[in-house]
This record gives structure tokens, sequence and C-alpha cells, in this order.
């Protein structure tokens, strides 16, 4: 799950937004070409999903990831039940709540502790993305 940018200072802005459309719409073949690893945000991006899940050439056995085929249906956006933004994306690449979890889960510190910890965290992310005017 992804959130993408394009910098007011970009040389070439309608280049770029004509590539993240020509990218999210086409994303069938971006799903293959990455071997699965990102999903599509909407259903009807890649409409063959459940024929490629069940079976991936390169996977063994082919239909190993057919377990994936209705995860459209309970999976969701980071942001949920809010829009996916800069933040949100800095919070999630840079594994602020996985930390948190394992922090708790190992006894590194008491899970109030790691929640404080996290809640510093994410709402320093968001200082300096609001900052930038990015959420």
């Amino acid at each position: 799950m992804q959130c993408y940018v394009i910098w007011k200072f970009a040389e070439n802005i309608a280049g770029a937004k004509k590539f993240l459309i020509d990218y999210t719409t086409n994303f069938r073949q971006a799903f293959v070409a990455g071997e699965f690893y990102d999903f599509p945000c909407w259903p009807k991006a890649v409409p063959d999903i459940n024929k490629l899940l069940a079976n991936d050439p390169k996977a063994h056995p082919a239909d190993k990831y057919k377990v994936l085929d209705d995860s459209l249906s309970w999976a969701t956006n980071i942001g949920y039940p809010g829009y996916a933004n800069a933040a949100i994306d800095e919070i999630y690449s840079t594994w602020v709540l996985n930390v948190m979890f394992a922090k708790a889960a190992s006894g590194a510190v008491s899970p109030e502790d790691a929640l404080k910890e996290a809640d510093v965290q994410c709402k320093r992310i968001y200082a300096k993305w609001k900052e930038k005017g990015m959420v």
C-alpha cells in the first residue's frame, strides 16, 4: 500500500501525474511484474486477480497464493477509516506500529510505554508533514 506525492517543485508535474494515472489504471501489469507483492487498491484494477493467484508459475505449488484471492474484501488501505497521506505513509514505512507491538510483546517496555512512544513518534511525523502542507 503506497502513498504517492508529486512535489510542488517537481520539474515535470504533468508527466508525473500522467505516470501515476497510467500506473494505477494499468495496475495488472505492475501486479504481475511485482510478482503479486503490491495488491491493487481497487478490485477492478486487476480483473483476473483470482486466476493469477490460483496459477503462479513461479510459486511452488502454483496455487500457494490462492488463499489471498478474497483479500480485497477483508484488507484495507493504511489510514482507514480516513485517507492515506504522507504522514500515514511515513508511519507505515518506518515501522512505528510494528516496533510498538514488538517492544510490548517482547517485554522490552510495558504496553502503555510502547503506546506512549509510538504516540510521540506519530505526532512528530504528523507535525512535520502538516508544516509542509501534506496532511
